[in-house]
């Protein structure tokens, strides 16, 4: 499908768009296309996925119309008639005085309302909201920095938690994918089936061409197949009847060599479903073996688990792992870390290569926990025996390997800053 809508939108510009925000839709009008065919407005919609359409609603971006506060907080039914009255928004004006509430749904229904915010329960980070929060929450300027700093806590977190996936869970998502792409699949093998189908046509054009060659502007010809009989075959007017032959016959080839593909594709896909069916996974699907819950330092996250790494847990409860030799130190940066962990190596000589892990790029590092990462940096470097030590460090995206270079030595394009510490040959045993 991805394809498919590819095709279609290459080389296309936007002209305009249109937002039914109520519906969570925006329609994007683009420059015409006609090879192939495509129509005008490509609508995004979050429930229902990607289209094309010809025209859009008249009332497509038609501002929404808002009853009286009393109706929006009596009636709770009014989101079927009026969807952006959500049954969050009215528990919000619920529990505000009379005043408050007139005032607010004010802002919300002429759209000046420029607070927006972010709430954390006991089931963790809330999606954007312009109400406050009762319990813990952070305040944004703009709908687009509440959202990026949602996205930013659930998605990563979200990532991390999928290479954790009970067996079950994950064969049973993978099962899932097979079918749909057996099911997809089966309708490229019907549209193949179609283009071979082609072939009959320029086979009866084929066979009488000789009475129309030299014809101009054709729509259609009726011509008498050896084997089918009579048939009517529609024409590119815009091409001769020799062009429209061979352009049937060009469509039935490439049906002739899409048909191995398919073959082998339903080959692998079957025997893949066979194997899922038994309760094998994949080698990439295989999830984290269970191990007993114990104190000290978390399990080793899976894209470490091989490599020659010490584990630690920072007093602030971040994971910070470091390389044991120089092909680790080589690996947890090509392997392992994320771009946006925080990279440490002593500044003016030779050390491990140290990694403190963040769940996403905005996540906060308190200084202790810098500090600490620093001392296990330096107590693994030339200066393990002074008594302070100077520390740089970057952002994983920014340290880069060099071809020729050994293992372990890199490039640092941006370095975040430089820490003096007290090394403390104690911490160690302290954050194993």
């Amino acid at each position: 499908m991805a394809m498919w809508f590819r095709k279609r939108l290459r080389n296309r510009k936007v002209l305009d768009w249109h937002l039914d925000w109520p519906n969570l839709r925006l329609a994007l009008h683009l420059s015409p296309r006609n090879h192939p065919p495509c129509d005008d407005y490509l609508i995004f919609d979050i429930r229902n996925g990607m289209e094309f359409v010809e025209e859009l609603d008249s009332d497509f971006d038609k501002q929404p119309e808002w009853p009286t506060l009393e109706e929006a907080i009596e009636d709770s039914e009014i989101w079927r008639e009026y969807p952006h009255l959500s049954p969050p928004l009215r528990k919000a004006l619920s529990s505000l005085p009379e005043e408050d509430a007139h005032l607010f749904y004010l802002s919300i229904a002429s759209g000046t309302s420029t607070n927006f915010h972010l709430c954390k329960t006991a089931q963790g980070w809330q999606s954007p909201t312009v109400w406050g929060c009762h319990g813990d929450g952070e305040l944004f300027n703009s709908a687009l920095d509440a959202s990026n700093a949602f996205g930013e806590r659930t998605l990563f977190t979200m990532m991390e938690m999928e290479e954790e996936k009970p067996t079950q869970t994950l064969l049973k998502r993978a099962r899932k994918k097979v079918n749909r792409n057996l099911a997809r699949l089966d309708q490229e093998e019907e549209r193949l089936k179609r283009l071979a189908a082609e072939k009959i046509k320029a086979e009866a054009m084929q066979a009488e061409l000789y009475r129309f060659k030299n014809e101009e502007g054709l729509e259609e010809v009726t011509v008498e197949h050896p084997k089918h009989g009579v048939m009517t075959v529609p024409l590119n007017p815009y091409l001769s009847p020799t062009e429209n032959m061979e352009l049937y016959f060009k469509k039935a080839d490439k049906a002739d060599r899409g048909f191995p593909h398919v073959r082998r594709r339903r080959k692998e896909l079957e025997a893949e479903l066979e194997r899922l069916t038994n309760g094998t996974l994949p080698d990439n699907h295989q999830p984290a073996p269970e191990k007993e819950q114990v104190t000290g330092p978390p399990s080793l996250p899976k894209r470490y688990k091989g490599l020659a790494v010490s584990l630690f847990k920072s007093s602030d409860g971040f994971t910070i792992v470091r390389g044991k030799n120089k092909k680790a130190n080589h690996d947890i940066i090509s392997k392992a870390a994320s771009p946006f962990d925080y990279w440490f190596h002593i500044a003016d000589g030779p050390s491990s290569h140290v990694i403190l892990r963040r769940d996403h790029p905005g996540h906060e590092v308190p200084d202790a926990t810098l500090e600490e990462a620093a001392i296990l940096c330096a107590l693994k470097s030339y200066r393990k025996e002074d008594g302070k030590a100077d520390v740089m460090y970057a952002l994983v995206k920014d340290v880069r390997k060099v071809k020729g270079f050994a293992h372990g030595q890199v490039v640092v394009d941006q370095k975040l800053g430089t820490i003096r510490v007290d090394i403390d040959p104690d911490l160690e045993q302290k954050l194993s």
